[in-house]
């Protein structure tokens, strides 16, 4: 039996869910899921998480954000739809630190660093160039 979703003004959860039951007690294998019924899901997610309504229809969560994101482009955060550029200037937001760097390698080579104020460095990457230089 192929029954057609006809959207209603706000489907309740349960309609959506036995609609999706109903598709999966009749598919054929490997059928891709109708739109009308991605529609329903979708309109869900007005009122639910797309968390909650990926688990109860036992959706993909990223297919259903996706088409939840396509189909309501305004509710994306502003950042993700503009194309601006914008320059941060990062040094000038580093805080203030103190830092002391003790490091010792396998054949007794040291090294020790009293760091203050602002680091313009990445200590991390200088350990790994200490401890793999392979002298």
């Amino acid at each position: 039996m192929d029954q057609q979703f006809i959207p209603t003004a706000k489907p309740t959860l349960e309609d959506v869910r036995q609609r999706f039951e109903q598709w999966r007690e009749s598919r054929k294998h490997r059928t891709p899921i109708p739109e009308s019924l991605w529609e329903g899901a979708v309109a869900l997610c007005a009122d639910h998480s797309i968390c909650k309504i990926s688990r109860l229809l036992r959706l993909d969560y990223n297919a259903l954000k996706r088409r939840v994101c396509y189909s309501h482009p305004e509710s994306l955060p502003k950042f993700v739809t503009s194309s601006a550029f914008v320059e941060l200037d990062l040094k000038a937001s580093l805080p203030e630190a103190e830092c002391l760097v003790e490091m010792e390698d396998k054949e007794g080579a040291k090294v020790k660093m009293h760091i203050k104020g602002r680091v313009c460095f990445d200590p991390l990457e200088f350990m790994k160039a200490f401890l793999g230089s392979g002298r």
